[in-house]
């Protein structure tokens, strides 16, 4: 994370900036060029360095014209808000969740053949001995309709583990057992968790919460989980994401920070952790809102042979994947709400 770091005498040389662009200089390493193609309307995209090798990392930036409480309610319609070509099936979970929240998840052939073949420390899916063990228990692989079993087996247990997740957070993950290495995912969520440079404004008592979710709730958030398939790589991953919204008035509205943290993947995703901030300038001169995203992700092909060039396609594949996130996001936003303020009711 060295490159994100600006030397002292430089920014003490520079004329004060209000936020975020002092941020962005500080803490993010942005040129005054990078700033000022930000104002233009572009889209800015950094790739920070990470300690973790199996660790890729994502800053991305655009200015958006929308209210902040306009933001907020499109992201708790998940469903809408990530439409895409790329996402195959989208729920949203029930409060309390339940096991219809999931209908509308199949699993595909090459998954279910997969959790077939599977044993602890050699399959193809990530799960759990004890899910691997439940698939092989619970469904009669002679029988017909075993595929219609294995999604029935499926369904009950990502309920269970919402369930497991909502009443006792991280340490009800337990681990993956799917390779030759087991995975302690409330480690791995720990250090993801820990702040870095590029991540604004990240303040202790929202870091504590995510950390002792469902614990040390502060009064200013509200959360929900879905279920996702998407397009990804070779396989549609399947993945189960919570999301935090956090409020925080400013003398000039009110900025809102958005936590996504991945607490299941069927496939190459061992954690992620996602930070969405919708910040307003507070300079006087300027009503400008920006959304900036971060996101943290350990991947299992980062380990072993050809790591490094492994690392440069998925960075490549990840700058252009940002892009085009950020590019659809804002585009739905703002025509959205440009359709919303004509016919609000």
């Amino acid at each position: 994370m060295a490159g994100f770091i600006v030397p002292l005498a430089l920014l003490l040389a520079q004329t004060p900036l209000p936020q975020p662009h002092s941020f962005l200089r500080r803490d993010a390493g942005f040129t005054s060029q990078e700033i000022g193609n930000l104002e233009k309307g572009e889209i800015v995209i950094k790739l920070p360095k990470t300690q973790e090798v199996r660790e890729v990392a994502v800053f991305a930036i655009m200015r958006v014209d929308v209210p902040a409480d306009y933001f907020i309610d499109r992201v708790r319609d998940i469903v809408s808000f990530k439409k895409s070509d790329n996402v195959l099936q989208i729920g949203k979970f029930s409060n309390p969740p339940k096991l219809d929240d999931l209908a509308g998840l199949t699993l595909d052939p090459v998954d279910i053949e997969g959790i077939r073949r599977c044993r602890v420390h050699r399959c193809d899916v990530k799960m759990s001995a004890d899910m691997i063990e439940r698939f092989r228990k619970e469904v009669d692989w002679s029988a017909p309709r075993y595929r219609e079993s294995v999604t029935e087996v499926a369904h009950r247990m990502l309920l269970e583990r919402v369930q497991a997740y909502l009443q006792d957070g991280s340490p009800s993950l337990r681990q993956y057992d799917d390779k030759s290495y087991p995975l302690r995912l409330a480690e791995e969520f720990q250090s993801l968790l820990q702040p870095a440079p590029y991540m604004y404004e990240y303040t202790p008592e929202f870091q504590k919460y995510l950390e002792d979710f469902p614990g040390s709730r502060p009064e200013n958030v509200e959360d929900f989980i879905y279920w996702s398939k998407e397009k990804f790589g070779l396989k549609p991953v399947i993945s189960i994401t919570h999301i935090t919204i956090y409020k925080r008035p400013t003398s000039n509205g009110t900025d809102v920070l958005i936590a996504s943290k991945g607490i299941y993947a069927t496939h190459y995703f061992e954690a992620s952790v996602g930070l969405t901030g919708f910040i307003r300038s507070q300079s006087p001169e300027s009503s400008h809102s920006y959304l900036m995203y971060v996101n943290r992700s350990r991947t299992d092909a980062l380990r072993g042979m050809f790591a490094g060039l492994k690392r440069s396609l998925i960075t490549g594949s990840l700058r252009d994947g940002t892009r085009k996130s950020m590019e659809l996001i804002r585009n739905k936003l703002e025509s959205q709400y440009s359709t919303y303020s004509l016919y609000p009711n």
